[in-house]
């Protein structure tokens, strides 16, 4: 489980990096909404979520498909970390669908 948490850690690390170079910090706006990004949070629901697919489909040896799927999105080749193409839609699927969420919260 902790190289998974490492890996996660590294592609959150990876994509705030990328972003800061894009925009000058870590703060994005999709579709109207923005937030800042957290690499702790991104980390933790990047782990999250490949841990919960991979039990859902795969009784034994869970750990091992979840830590391909978070490989998947992230090439580690070269000087520095790049995500692919599939980590990026799917890394920024979880922060549209996280922003809307938190901007539906209503208070009563």
């Amino acid at each position: 489980m902790e190289q998974l948490q490492r890996l996660a850690s590294t592609i959150a690390e990876t994509y705030i990096r990328d972003l800061k170079r894009e925009t000058g910090d870590n703060t994005i706006s999709i579709d109207g909404y923005t937030g800042t990004i957290e690499a702790s949070l991104l980390a933790s629901g990047l782990l999250d979520n490949a841990v919960s697919s991979a039990k859902d489909r795969y009784t034994h040896g869970f750990e091992t498909k979840a830590y391909m799927m978070l490989a998947n999105l992230i090439c580690l080749d070269g000087k520095e970390y790049q995500l692919t193409t599939h980590g990026m839609k799917v890394i920024d699927f979880m922060i549209k669908k996280a922003l809307k969420k938190q901007s539906n919260n209503n208070i009563h």
